[in-house]
Parts: C-alpha cells; sequence; structure tokens
C-alpha cells in the first residue's frame, strides 16, 4: 500500500471493493459489516473529495460528511441518514471508547445510504475520465 497512488480512482475502486466484500448475504456478523459499509463510505467520500482536491478534517462519519457537503450537495435525509448511525463505534477516544452491535435492519438502512453514496461518487467521478487518464 505504501507505494499505491492514492488517488480519486484508487478511493473509487476500494469504495466497490469494500461494498462487493459486505456482499448480500449475512456471511460475516454485523460488527464486520458495519465496518465494511463504514470503510466503502470512506473510500466512495475520500473519492468524491480527492476528484475536488479537497480532504476531510479526519474520517468520522460527521467530519466525512462536513468535507463531502463542501464539494456537492448531499440531501438532508440521507446526511441524517447517516450519521444516526456513526456512535455504533465510538473508537477514537480513549476514555469514550465503545461499540455497540448493530441489528440487521441499521445495517440495511445504512447500506441503502451508502449505495446513495456510491451512486453519487460514480456519477462525480465518471468512469471514461478515469481511462482517459
Amino acid at each position: 500500500m505504501a507505494n499505491k497512488k492514492l488517488n480519486w480512482k484508487t478511493w473509487l475502486q476500494e469504495g466497490d471493493q469494500y461494498l462487493r466484500a459486505y456482499g448480500t448475504k449475512s456471511r460475516f456478523g454485523t460488527e464486520i459489516r458495519y465496518n465494511l459499509i463504514s470503510m466503502s463510505f470512506e473510500a466512495y467520500t475520500m473519492a468524491i473529495l480527492d476528484f475536488h482536491n479537497s480532504l476531510p478534517e479526519n474520517h468520522t462519519y460527521s467530519d466525512l460528511m462536513y468535507a463531502l457537503e463542501t464539494v456537492v450537495p448531499i440531501d438532508k435525509t440521507l446526511r441524517e441518514r447517516i450519521l444516526k448511525y456513526e456512535n455504533i463505534q465510538s473508537i477514537c477516544s480513549i476514555e469514550k471508547y465503545h461499540t455497540v452491535k448493530p441489528t440487521e435492519e441499521e445495517l440495511a438502512d445504512l447500506k441503502g445510504a451508502i449505495l446513495e453514496i456510491s451512486a453519487l461518487a460514480h456519477k462525480t467521478c465518471p468512469i471514461d475520465t478515469a481511462l482517459a487518464s
């Protein structure tokens, strides 16, 4: 990974890979699938931000969403739908470290929201542009 140049094309590809790894069948538990869908969200967001030569302050759901909103319009309902799942894992602070096992219903809703982010990323970062460069 150290030698791989990260750019919006790589981020977009990684978002797709994490989403595929999440799968449609429950081969992983809910905690692992939450992490996979979160990494997919992060990668799609980074693709859009990198395409616009921008970066987030941090990589929490809130920071990613805030940065995303600086470069593309985000529907308020979609924003709230994603942010309500941010605290399933609060692992950045040693003092406030906690995780909660997400339910299948929560994961289905979050995955639906991330599919919308995926569509936005693919629209923002068109593949034909990637092939031309």
